[in-house]
């Protein structure tokens, strides 16, 4: 069977790229039965909780792994891990973008603030030994659970497309679940004869989908299993295959595919959200850092007006208009 999971980062932020994460695992069992707890099955090398002695891999929400006081070093290290194990790892940022996001770079080039400073290391906040020893770990643990992870990627939104998304749509939730969608589509094409499972966070705080799975994907047909309590389940079926969609509130800690998703997404919003700290920081070496959520990054606009003004960026290409 195939155990995915989706997930975003970087919703509510006024400032900066949404990202929409997506990961799946291959996994011996049966989808109609009850679905495997990918936690348990890799034990050895990944725990749930952050680990005291530093000797597995902390997956969980990226909430939950990352902080801005302790840094990205723990979330990096776990996402840098798993990638290395899947897809034998990269050297550069920009090649880790690209790898995630086919097309990317031309779009980053677009955005002064996305390109890579001269003095840009990777990883951002690890050293290469631990990631090339979890990975060589994660591997060995994947191959004796006879799990593989098939698929990591993700939906990078810069602001002008993300403002001309939303104006579309009308509706920043639609927004949100029409980039989610991009992953649906990529999983039912690819894996849906395969037993395959996906779990999503809630989007944008909808509770039913019907609807717009039945406009989105009319090739399959549609069974609204379940939509009450913070929890929907759908079953799209097509040619005697059947795939379960299941979209509940705190999907990141009941599926690791959900949670690896999550961090994936973090982890790709902060170090772009690095870069754009880096260029509005050579042009104002006094100006504080933001994350560009709604209240610090109010703040930073008003500190970089006159500059901005200066260079004349729109404020579509800046600011996100919900």
């Amino acid at each position: 069977m195939i155990l995915a999971g989706i997930d975003e980062a970087g919703y509510g932020p006024l400032l900066g790229p949404l990202v929409v994460g997506c990961c799946a695992f291959e996994l011996p069992g049966d989808a109609t039965n009850e679905i495997p707890c990918l936690w348990k099955a890799l034990r050895g090398v990944v725990s749930k909780n952050r680990h005291k002695s530093g000797r597995r891999l902390h997956v969980n929400d990226s909430k939950l792994v990352y902080s801005s006081a302790g840094g990205l070093k723990e979330l990096e290290r776990s996402v840098l891990s798993i990638f290395s194990a899947s897809d034998g790892g990269c050297d550069v940022l920009d090649d880790l973008l690209e790898r995630m996001v086919p097309g990317i770079a031309a779009e980053l080039r677009t955005y002064p603030w996305y390109q890579p400073p001269a003095d840009e290391r990777f990883p951002l906040e690890q050293d290469f030994a631990p990631i090339r020893i979890f990975a060589n770990a994660f591997r060995d643990q994947m191959r004796r659970g006879g799990l593989r992870c098939i698929h990591l990627g993700a939906q990078v939104i810069l602001e002008r497309r993300l403002n001309q998304m939303i104006e579309q749509t009308r509706n920043k939730g639609s927004a949100l679940f029409s980039i989610a969608a991009r992953h649906l589509d990529y999983l039912l094409r690819t894996h849906g004869r395969q037993g395959l499972v996906i779990f999503c966070d809630r989007q944008g705080g909808r509770e039913h989908y019907g609807h717009l799975l039945r406009l989105m994907f009319e090739d399959w047909s549609l069974q609204i299993v379940r939509e009450q309590d913070g929890y929907a389940e759908y079953h799209l079926s097509q040619s005697g295959h059947i795939v379960r969609l299941i979209f509940t509130e705190k999907a990141e800690t009941q599926c690791l595919s959900v949670a690896l998703a999550s961090m994936l997404s973090k982890y790709l919003r902060e170090a772009l959200m690095s870069r754009f700290n880096a260029y509005w920081r050579r042009l104002m070496p006094e100006l504080q850092p933001t994350a560009g959520y709604y209240t610090d990054g109010s703040r930073f606009l008003r500190d970089i007006d006159p500059k901005r003004r200066e260079l004349g960026i729109a404020d579509d290409q800046l600011i996100r208009i919900r």
